[in-house]
């Protein structure tokens, strides 16, 4: 059957409108709710009650609903918004209401809806369990629970069913590769971002959640806490094994016969699709590389354009930058006129006559020819001493015991807040001190919280930030 036969036309338009995020909320809420019923669904009034009570605790979602085409769209209260949001949710097939005889509405989810559901809540925990996700909490992406889990049912020795287990192995396995090109993917789009992103309060953000959501939740895993080394070369050796008896991958092509035609292509797509396994577990240590380096790259990306952000007001492209910047952000404001008055105040464009080749004064060069006794020879360099103000340009400024010293020193009470550092006079020593900070407590006990507030300095707007040293 065709997917879009199965699935309304309508079905993604939830996730497609300008009030996508509070939909995904709800529809999410929602779910985790009906999995509290009865096998034949959840009383509805119970799912509203809950809905309100979300919807009120969580105001970041909340804005008017519009859609244009209901007159309905702008509900007045709570109940109403969440009873619209329902309402839309069974338009587009998300969910079904059965009336029973006792005319008590009973919800439920469709079948495509509890798929879809059920990815979301897999991918992303953080919407089931909230952004403090609990410390015994087995996310079913981490990498070693798939590593520890093929590990385990290569090592049974006893009544093994190896049609079974090598079906769950190569289910695991899959699952492992997805969860690391998931990993892959997310690091080239923060990669990306460093070009896309031309302010430093942006960059600075997404340095943040960076460290917080890939670094120390991902990478920091896969590398340490769920070190793949440790069992990659057992699986390995155990899979070969399985390989060369030919007993057991007559066992396994029992997976296969049903959809090849003779029992020898049952074997060979066994032995084939153990190979695909070995392959993936052989490969792991070259994406181990290849993620470090992305890793480097991202960092030092970002770190380079904050730089020349940084000092880019001092140069002519740093000025017709900013003066752009203005611009676009007085058109944002409907000030545009304004603005293009102001700047046309800052050039004289003179018409410039042309001249043909034949009427030209110009010239060309001569050919250059290398005069070896230069300038520097008339001089003598005796008795120059590389003073500490010399030497001070060539130094490396932040070296990773400078930077220590310097987040140490200006932690309080554990906390290393931006705001109390940076002040409107910073210079960009100190600012570029602070970002090494946040790159410093990575790989570290430290986290890094966002703030709501602002600084506000000389040269540019960043959101504040805490580094907050753990217990």
């Amino acid at each position: 059957m065709d997917f879009f036969d199965m699935v309304p036309d309508n079905f993604f338009s939830l996730l497609a409108s300008k009030n996508k995020r509070i939909y995904l909320a709800s529809i999410l809420e929602v779910f985790k709710v009906y999995e509290t019923g009865t096998i034949l669904g959840i009383d509805k009034k119970i799912v509203v009650d809950d809905l309100v009570y979300f919807l009120e605790s969580n105001k970041k979602y909340l804005y008017d609903v519009e859609n244009e085409e209901d007159e309905e769209s702008n509900p007045q209260s709570k109940r109403e918004l969440a009873n619209y949001i329902l309402r839309r949710m069974e338009e587009c097939g998300w969910i079904y209401v059965d009336v029973t005889n006792d005319y008590v509405e009973v919800l439920n989810f469709s079948d495509d809806a509890i798929t879809i559901c059920e990815a979301i809540l897999k991918a992303y925990p953080q919407f089931e369990f909230g952004e403090d996700l609990p410390e015994d909490y087995i996310n079913p992406n981490e990498y070693q629970g798939y590593i520890y889990s093929i590990y385990s049912l290569l090592s049974q020795k006893d009544n093994i069913d190896y049609a079974l287990t090598f079906s769950l192995i190569y289910s695991d396995t899959k699952q492992l590769i997805r969860s690391l090109r998931r990993l892959d993917a997310r690091m080239k789009e923060y990669i990306t971002s460093v070009i896309d992103n031309t302010e430093i309060k942006d960059l600075m953000e997404k340095l943040i959640a960076y460290k917080n959501d890939i670094y120390d939740k991902n990478y920091v895993k896969l590398k340490i806490s769920d070190n793949i080394d440790r069992y990659r070369l057992s699986i390995i050796t155990q899979l070969e094994k399985m390989q060369e008896d030919e007993t057991i991958v007559r066992s396994i092509s029992k997976n296969y016969v049903a959809f090849t035609k003779t029992e020898n292509d049952a074997i060979n797509k066994a032995i084939k699709q153990i190979d695909e396994v070995i392959d993936a577990f052989n490969a792991i240590e070259d994406f181990i590389y290849e993620i470090d380096n992305k890793n480097r790259n991202y960092v030092n990306s970002t770190i380079g354009k904050i730089k020349f952000l940084l000092t880019e007001e001092d140069n002519v492209i740093g000025k017709i930058n900013t003066i752009l910047k203005y611009v676009r952000q007085s058109a944002k404001a409907g000030n545009v006129d304004k603005a293009m008055t102001q700047i046309s105040k800052l050039y004289n464009l003179p018409n410039l006559k042309v001249y043909d080749n034949e009427s030209s004064l110009y010239t060309p060069r001569g050919s250059y020819s290398r005069k070896y006794n230069q300038v520097l020879d008339d001089y003598s360099i005796e008795g120059f001493t590389f003073d500490e103000e010399f030497m001070k340009q060539f130094k490396n400024s932040y070296n990773e015991e400078e930077i220590k010293v310097y987040l140490d020193k200006n932690l309080v009470d554990g906390k290393f807040r931006a705001s109390n550092v940076l002040n409107y006079d910073c210079t960009r020593s100190e600012f570029l001190m602070v970002v090494y900070c946040i790159i410093y407590s990575a790989d570290r006990n430290f986290e890094v919280k966002l703030l709501d507030n602002m600084i506000d300095t000389k040269r540019f707007v960043v959101k504040d930030f805490e580094i907050i040293k753990k217990d």
